[in-house]
């Protein structure tokens, strides 16, 4: 059965999203579930839902310029085995470290249910 384990959105000037009403802000949401990451994209008219299963997830990287260190935000970029957005960028991610744990040990969770494990060329 598949639980929420984090809900979070990008940070744009420290302004919160407005999900319903009639004037949207575009903003990203994102939901870590322990068996996917999910990305809804919210633009002024348009709507984009789209998911990453957390056992394709191949590597995590936190990327923060100066400023944003200041503000505790970062991108959090996600590599994966998925054909169809290899390459994920959480944007403008308040606690970004945090949040790449979290993402980091769902995934873990995730793989060993499925039995999916990496062999490295030593």
């Amino acid at each position: 059965m598949e639980k929420t384990i984090l809900e979070f959105e990008n940070y744009l000037f420290g302004l919160k999203g407005n999900k319903q009403g009639i004037i949207k802000m575009p903003k990203e949401y994102y939901e870590l579930t322990n068996e996917r990451l999910k990305v809804t994209k919210q633009g002024m008219i348009t709507e984009t839902k789209s998911d990453i299963e957390l056992y394709r997830i191949k590597d995590i990287t936190v990327k923060q310029k100066m400023k944003d260190k200041v503000m505790d935000v970062g991108d959090i970029e996600i590599i994966s085995t998925d054909s169809s957005d290899p390459v994920l960028v959480l944007k403008q991610v308040k606690s970004p470290n945090e949040v790449r744990e979290k993402i980091r040990a769902a995934t873990k969770e995730a793989k060993d249910l499925v039995g999916v494990s990496y062999r490295q060329d030593l």
